[in-house]
């Protein structure tokens, strides 16, 4: 009986297969990702033949392939959505061709716990807007602004990113919990974005000479920089915004701002065959502020 259960279930899916392969079918799409369709209670994945973003209807052109018949109407989509539950989101930042959103309401615990969601296909919306996303069970769609939303309060929240201001240092009426905590996430993402160009810029400068990158701090308009060159460990202090040497971490006599961080590793290979003096409290034979007593530093 078992058996027979399972051949009926098996001949249903291989029906709904074949008709599936003769029939389009509606679905949004995304750059470098498959287009989904569920066939009896199972996702089933195509690879599109041509890049396509948005929401269209497409045709099966193989067994896991599949070709775009057109572009899917403001109806065809909404019915779509309808079909999906709904979940407002706090737009935090943009991430390639997608959105990161904070959810808007805390207590709505169908999704798991509170945490940044990829949010996809909301190309038009601004940043720190309260939008309605519709989940499918593996990806928030954009649906519609969100009617009920002030949005004078995301063009606060925008001022306030701008400004790197302290979430629990704003005092504007009504502002909730959920918006001050997509600003603190997106200030977040911003730092660690800015951090990651930071360290891209130091290791290629670095690398250009034959140096490695083995870390660095950041000290109000500078950069602290520890790296090493032929095996040895050097620390310099070079300007953030074109890596202009402050300190190199040897005694040039004040003539540190004469190099970048690139040009300053062959100085420093020059440096190890002449014996010059190190600068610096952990590696130097002079400290940094007697250095800079007798080379005072520019403003």
């Amino acid at each position: 009986m078992l058996r027979h259960g399972i051949n009926d279930v098996l001949r249903r899916l291989a029906k709904s297969e074949e008709r599936l392969l003769r029939s389009d079918f509606l679905a949004p799409a995304v750059p470098s990702a498959r287009v989904a369709v569920r066939l009896g209670g199972v996702i089933c994945r195509f690879r599109m033949e041509r890049a396509f973003a948005g929401w269209g209807v497409f045709r099966p052109s193989g067994p896991d392939t599949a070709a775009l018949v057109r572009r899917a109407t403001l109806a065809e989509r909404q019915e779509y959505l309808e079909r999906l539950p709904a979940r407002r989101m706090i737009l935090c930042c943009r991430q390639g061709h997608d959105w990161l959103g904070w959810p808007a309401h805390h207590g709505d615990r169908r999704f798991g716990a509170p945490a940044l969601t990829r949010v996809r296909l909301a190309d038009e919306a601004e940043q720190f807007a309260v939008i309605v996303t519709r989940f499918d069970g593996a990806q928030c769609w954009f649906d519609r602004p969100d009617e009920r939303a002030d949005p004078a309060a995301a063009a606060y929240l925008r001022r306030a990113w701008m400004e790197q201001a302290a979430p629990d240092s704003l005092h504007r009426r009504g502002l909730t919990l959920e918006e001050r905590t997509a600003l603190a996430a997106a200030l977040q993402l911003r730092r660690q974005s800015e951090s990651q160009r930071t360290e891209a810029r130091l290791h290629q400068a670095l690398a250009h000479g034959g140096g490695q990158l083995q870390g660095f701090r950041e000290q109000d308009d500078w950069l602290r920089v520890e790296f090493a060159v032929d095996g040895e460990r050097h620390v310099s202090l070079v300007g953030k915004r074109d890596l202009t040497v402050q300190l190199a971490g040897i005694c040039l006599s004040g003539e540190d701002r004469r190099f970048d961080l690139q040009s300053l590793v062959s100085v420093l290979r020059e440096a190890r065959t002449e014996d010059v003096p190190r600068v610096g409290a952990e590696i130097g034979e002079i400290s940094e502020d007697q250095y800079w007593r007798v080379h005072p530093r520019e403003p």
